[in-house]
């Protein structure tokens, strides 16, 4: 006799308290100002705008696209249970900010969930491709995708999902690069045995 499947119950709450936190900073416009990533105010000692800037958009359509991807890959790997996912989150976070501070003076300011929502639908992406018997040329796919997305919008500086409407918006591929390479990084790192031929891997 067949076991009757499980109901997970896990609650997302990663997903759900960055999601969220963007919401209400949108909704907040003095909260955005104190949160975004702005050179000048960082060096004057307000550190803290490095790891914030993610949460802060600058239009309804880029706090739409940002959050229905993020939410939607960020659901489906907490429900599955993957583990380190708040690493992946950490590093999405944390990383974009110190490289622009130190290598591109040009970016004066700079938000928004992208890099968390690329990193979210990869790491998804790569642990749903080795978890499942079937579908795996999809997810494949998927990650292909994602790779060819960030190197058109690197040779064409314009986003595929999110235009500028005179906001002065402008895409920034190195944010989704460094989403892409923190999730593949702790993938690999957490499969120490085959984690990076599991990547392309049967």
């Amino acid at each position: 006799m067949a076991q009757p499947k499980k109901i997970s119950l896990r609650c997302p709450t990663i997903t759900l308290s960055i999601a969220s936190l963007s919401l209400i900073v949108f909704l907040w416009p003095q909260l955005s100002d104190a949160l975004v990533y702005d050179r000048q105010a960082i060096l004057k000692g307000e550190i803290w705008r490095l790891v914030t800037a993610p949460v802060v958009h600058f239009s309804w359509p880029h706090l739409f696209w940002d959050l229905l991807v993020f939410a939607a890959a960020g659901w489906k790997i907490e429900d599955q249970g993957f583990r380190r996912y708040g690493v992946v989150c950490g590093l999405g976070a944390a990383i974009p900010g110190f490289i622009f501070l130190f290598t591109s003076p040009e970016i004066a300011r700079y938000g928004g969930l992208s890099g968390l929502a690329t990193g979210a639908v990869v790491y998804l992406c790569l642990h749903e491709k080795n978890e499942m018997d079937n579908n795996k040329t999809i997810w494949l796919a998927i990650l292909v995708f994602v790779g060819l997305k960030i190197v058109f919008e690197a040779i064409t500086g314009n986003a595929v999902f999110v235009a500028a409407n005179g906001t002065g918006f402008r895409v920034l591929p190195s944010v989704h690069l460094i989403g892409y390479a923190a999730a593949l990084t702790v993938f690999v790192w957490s499969e120490p045995k085959n984690g990076f031929l599991r990547v392309f891997g049967g």
